[in-house]
């Protein structure tokens, strides 16, 4: 299997976000850890990690989007879930914890993804 290649395409390197760091990261290793798991049997596995802000609505983005297997619809509806998993040896902690720590942030975590294709995974926080 190949190496994951991880491309960042940051808007506004100088934008800051009022956020509790730690938290932040354990959400961003969470998606990225998810992303590189889900791409790993493609023949060139790719994650994005783009951000951008909606300037008129003050909205802060950041998607982690990947070129994996994607997520089958009856399981998207359930992923954020506590303790629900599709991995052999989940928890099925990881996502919900995601969206606690959004929720926590006055924020969201949405995902869309195509069963062959891969997913995106975006979080969105309203900044003044």
């Amino acid at each position: 299997s190949s190496k994951v290649r991880y491309i960042y395409k940051v808007e506004d390197e100088s934008r800051k976000l009022m956020i509790d760091r730690s938290q932040m990261e354990q959400v961003l290793i969470n998606l990225l850890k998810n992303a590189s798991e889900a791409c790993m049997g493609q023949p060139n596995p790719e994650v994005v990690i783009e951000t951008a802000y909606e300037e008129e609505k003050h909205i802060f983005r950041l998607s982690v989007k990947d070129n994996g297997c994607g997520i089958l619809p009856e399981v998207q509806e359930r992923i954020f879930i506590p303790f629900f998993t599709t991995k052999p040896t989940g928890s099925g902690i990881g996502l919900s914890l995601c969206k606690q720590i959004m929720a926590l942030h006055g924020g969201s975590i949405r995902v869309t993804s195509q069963e062959g294709k891969g997913s995106c995974f975006t979080l969105k926080w309203v900044v003044k």
